[in-house]
């Protein structure tokens, strides 16, 4: 009770503290800001730990004045003495002292040991008002590691964003007033040991000008969890650190990058080097061009030379450079190739604007573990860049699977997409309704196998639409005014007035369809047409075979052109093919109705018989469009043919875990053990249950049989959790394994696995590919609320992701599998091959989150993309390895595994460890974005990480650092970001 007493005492007297010092700074920070004082902190114990205590004289030394490091360190003077004890003081400084940071080095963003051991990723809003940057001085050789400890962590009062080192190791810190009052009352209280055990010398408000140099940092930084641990070590580090921090120092005053001389291949880049003097590669000898050769036996050294410094390669190294090109996607040549430098010489200017705020684990590493063990280790993988080979082979061979619709008639966009869906079937592509919102943005653009648009769509849409042409995309345009946009020459000759007609295309001839009521071509040669009472018959002109088109940057695009289809009564084009050599992208203008059908015009006799006559004919004429000239895939007759059977599910797991859920679901379950949920009736068959036939709304589950094709002995012989997985619903056929749960608690790990699903759900309202060959999953997972991820429950999805990467990294051989993660729930084989997502639901029932996580893996489906199996075959093949498929029983087994893992570190650690794994494979290191803010108004941002509840950490063009959040997108969150109030 009186420790209890005390406490209060204390928190109180603390709280008023730190109260108090905010008031006092807060009235210091008000008018100009030129016109703010400097406010430090200095610690003389410093000096005396080395001489002798220091006296109140101290005040008139230039040390205690202001740091050396400020550039108007002459003009300071001591304005005011707000605090003293011993040999610590709290005072003013004026003028506001000055700092230049141009020959700093930029401060890594995440954990890291270089130059300090410190978790550099502040997840707190800065205070705009009063954002602050401090100066934090440390002696270096005060070195203590029996302070570790229990030393002030300088990254919980801001994010370092530059640092140095000589006799000291010095931060700049981006800061806000709040936390700049905690820091120094921390100070004043003695807690003088900061990272790395160093005794801390000075904090003071300071103004910054200039940009730190950048580093390859891969060189230096050790594994995150490696700590300094004896002096001789240290003294080591730290001359690692001066020599760094010097050369900075020479390149920034040389203008020009230099290679460290103690540390060959580091680099440190001013941000003050112009553009025009980034070259990686000159050109050598007379001729201008530089010969790589075939490796030869003897290894001859090539003097290459890199902006104001040589390095000496030889043929070995050069050939290796060239084949890290070729892996990226430049042509490689054995030869003469100005091109192949031309390429590198980009890539090196690329290297300016890349800030090295944080590890590029990107690029250097991929962790691996021990199951058991709760730390993560990175092994250098030798297969990287041939890895990035992989990818890129595979990702070429793969169609985008999402067909979009856009039309300017629900009846039109209706009739197109149940074609669509009858043709293409729903295994390979999606079928979306594009909305006039989001057909304006150009997150589709990338995204989209085709595009089929319906009616009129307006200029804005239509400059959309020529640029997912240039992108190489494929377009199917009925009778649309976006003829006028793709074809500008093409005009409307006049409206008709008998819109039926005949008209041939390929095999078919004579058919019978309704025409646009306008009539577009190249060059008419009437004013109008003819009246039926008329017999006159005149062809137009025939249109040009080429014909250019201007993107929103004014240059022009060569387009060839085919008519494909013509109207028999004037010989005017009905359907054209244009063609863009350059991208690939193909567009079919059909001025017939192929979207129409017959039952629309039921109460018109002569067009409604007609129409019926010819409906066959319409679609396979629709349906030869797409495949013939557009490329896309149909499903085979077979696949037409064959419908869905749903079946029984299966409950597996051990029996006295099946019937102590059961009795625990009794107060919710009807009668018969039957479940009623929204989308969704189960029911639990015991061995005397007469079931009703299982259909998409209802899932009968057999309590005491195994499925014939899922092996219960593999996957509980894998299964090591003591709680996820150890009950499974398995289901052959069904319509959403999220179904299942909808919003009931029935038990903590309880896990549904699917073959297929017919009603797959995504992000927002993407639509989730289920075809035979993916591995599906729900999970119920029960979250206290007052639990370290019961109060950031949003972050689950990331651990989730982890925990899949994690999984397949377990295996032996897998760790140089490049999986990585992109925010916020995507799983990916290198940068450009999407193999799995997730969603997750959750509800919140009195003091405990329920949470229904779903996830989709193609683990051994070819298509829509590809699958792990194709990349595990392919890294055998490239290395000879025998690496083994992964079966579809071990996948789910240490998937769940692994869940259960992260799950407990998180809960029983915190989440630093967690966050470390998750940045080893995270995939935005140093991203640039478009953030779009809930006024309409955009910025571009620099993606710094996830905060503590895992929505994005960015850097705006101001400076201001700020969180943002997925804004729904269908296609692609990082297309657009909605930054919240």
């Amino acid at each position: 009770m009186i420790l209890t007493l005390f406490y209060m005492i204390a928190t109180s007297i603390q709280s008023r503290r730190i109260l108090f010092l905010k008031t006092h700074l807060s009235s210091l920070f008000q008018g100009n800001t030129n016109t703010y004082p400097s406010i430090m902190f200095y610690n003389k114990t410093i000096g005396s730990y080395k001489e002798s205590k220091s006296t109140m004289n101290d005040y008139e030394n230039d040390e205690f004045m202001t740091s050396c490091l400020c550039v108007n360190k002459t003009d300071a003077r001591l304005e005011e003495l707000l605090w003293y004890y011993g040999d610590m003081r709290l005072c003013t400084i004026f003028p506001q002292q000055k700092v230049d940071i141009s020959s700093w080095l930029t401060y890594q963003y995440g954990k890291t040991v270089f130059p300090l051991h410190i978790n550099n990723r502040n997840g707190n809003l800065l205070q705009s008002e009063y954002k602050l940057y401090i100066l934090v001085e440390a002696d270096l050789e005060s070195y203590n590691p029996l302070a570790v400890t229990h030393a002030t962590k300088v990254e919980d009062y801001g994010l370092i964003i530059t640092w140095t080192a000589n006799k000291n190791i010095d931060l700049i810190i981006e800061s806000d007033l709040d936390m700049v009052a905690k820091f120094f009352i921390a100070a004043m209280e003695g807690q003088c040991y900061v990272n790395n055990g160093l005794l801390l010398k000075r904090i003071e408000t300071v103004l910054i000008s200039g940009k730190p140099c950048l580093y390859n940092s891969d060189i230096l930084n050790s594994t995150p969890t490696k700590k300094f641990i004896d002096k001789i070590e240290w003294e080591m580090h730290t001359e690692k650190l001066k020599s760094l921090s010097n050369t900075a120092r020479i390149a920034s005053e040389k203008c020009k990058s230099l290679e460290v001389k103690e540390f060959p291949g580091l680099i440190v880049y001013p941000e003050n080097i112009l553009d025009a003097e980034i070259e990686l590669v000159k050109r050598i000898e007379s001729n201008e061009t530089l010969e790589i050769e075939s490796k030869s036996e003897v290894s001859t050294p090539v003097s290459i030379n890199i902006p104001q410094y040589e390095i000496q390669l030889s043929e070995d190294e050069i050939q290796k450079i060239t084949e890290d090109i070729e892996f990226q996607g430049v042509p490689h040549s054995t030869s003469k190739s100005l091109d192949v430098l031309d390429n590198l010489e980009d890539e090196s200017k690329a290297i300016r604007y890349r800030q090295v705020s944080c590890s590029d684990i990107k690029s250097t590493s991929k962790p691996f573990h021990d199951a058991k063990d709760s730390k993560i280790m990175v092994s250098t993988s030798p297969f990287k860049n041939s890895m990035a080979e992989i990818t890129t082979k595979l990702s070429n061979k793969n169609v985008k699977p999402n067909v979009l619709i856009y039309a300017d008639s629900l009846i039109a966009r209706n009739n197109v997409k149940g074609v669509l869906e009858e043709s293409l079937g729903t295994d390979k592509y999606t079928i979306y309704a594009l909305s006039p919102e989001e057909a304006r943005n150009d997150a589709w653009i990338e995204n989209a196998a085709l595009v089929v648009v319906c009616g009129n769509v307006g200029n804005e849409i239509g400059s959309q639409i020529v640029e997912y042409i240039l992108h190489g995309g494929k377009l199917l345009a009925l009778c649309s005014d976006v003829i006028h946009i793709l074809l500008p020459s093409f005009k409307t000759a006049e409206v008709r007035e008998n819109e039926l007609v005949h008209f041939s295309y390929g095999k078919w001839k004579h058919i019978r369809m309704m025409h646009h009521i306008f009539c577009y071509q190249a060059s008419p040669v009437r004013t109008r047409f003819s009246q039926d009472h008329e017999d006159v018959k005149m062809s137009s002109v025939s249109p040009p075979e080429s014909i250019d088109v201007k993107d929103k940057k004014g240059n022009s695009h060569s387009f060839d052109l085919k008519v494909l289809g013509t109207e028999e009564t004037w010989h005017t084009p009905s359907i054209l093919l244009a063609t863009l050599p350059e991208s690939g992208g193909k567009v079919v203008f059909s001025q017939i109705h192929l979207e129409v059908d017959p039952m629309q015009y039921e109460f018109e006799e002569s067009k409604f018989n007609a129409l019926k006559e010819s409906n066959v004919t319409r679609l396979e004429i629709f349906n030869d469009l797409l495949k013939v000239h557009l490329g896309i895939e149909f499903r085979s007759p077979l696949q037409i043919t064959t419908s869905v059977i749903y079946k029984s599910a299966f409950f597996l797991g051990r029996h006295e875990l099946k019937l102590e859920m059961l009795e625990k679901l009794k107060d919710i379950m009807k009668t018969n053990d039957t479940l009623k949920m929204s989308k969704l009736e189960i029911q639990f068959c015991r061995s005397s249950t007469v079931p009703k036939p299982a259909s998409s709304s209802f899932l009968p589950i057999m309590v005491h049989q195994c499925p014939d094709n899922f092996s219960t002995v593999e996957y509980f012989e894998n299964l090591t959790s003591k709680e996820l997985g150890r009950l499974v619903i398995y289901a052959e056929v069904i319509t959403s394994s999220m179904d299942v749960f909808n919003s009931y608690k029935l038990g903590h790990g309880l896990a549904v696995i699917v073959r297929q699903q017919t009603q797959g759900r995504g992000r927002s309202k993407n639509i989730w590919l289920s075809p035979k060959g993916s591995a599906l999953f729900s999970l119920q997972l029960h979250v206290p609320t007052n639990t370290i991820l019961g109060r950031r429950i949003s972050i689950l999805q990331h651990l989730i992701s982890v925990a899949i990467i994690s999984a397949f990294k377990s295996l032996p051989g897998y760790e140089d599998i490049d999986l990585r993660l992109k925010w916020p729930n995507d799983i990916y084989a290198g940068n450009n091959i999407k193999i799995g997502g997730m969603i997750i639901e959750t509800h919140v029932i009195s003091d405990l989150n329920i949470c229904n996580v779903g996830v989709g893996i193609n683990l051994f489906n070819k298509e829509p993309t590809c699958c792990i199996n194709d990349i595990v075959c392919a890294f055998n093949e490239m290395y000879n390895k025998k690496l083994k498929m992964i079966s579809y029983e071990q996948y789910f087994a240490i998937v769940f595994n692994e869940i259960e893992r992260w799950l407990n570190i998180v809960q029983d650690d915190g989440i630093d460890v967690f966050l470390d794994a998750y940045y080893t494979y995270w995939m935005h290191t140093d991203a640039d974005v478009t953030v779009l803010s809930i006024t309409g108004m955009t910025q571009n941002v620099r993606i710094l990480g996830i905060d503590d509840y895992g929505y994005l950490r960015v850097r705006g063009e101001d400076g201001a650092i700020f969180t943002v959040h997925p804004d729904g997108n269908t296609f692609d969150c990082l297309k657009g970001l909605i930054a919240p109030k």
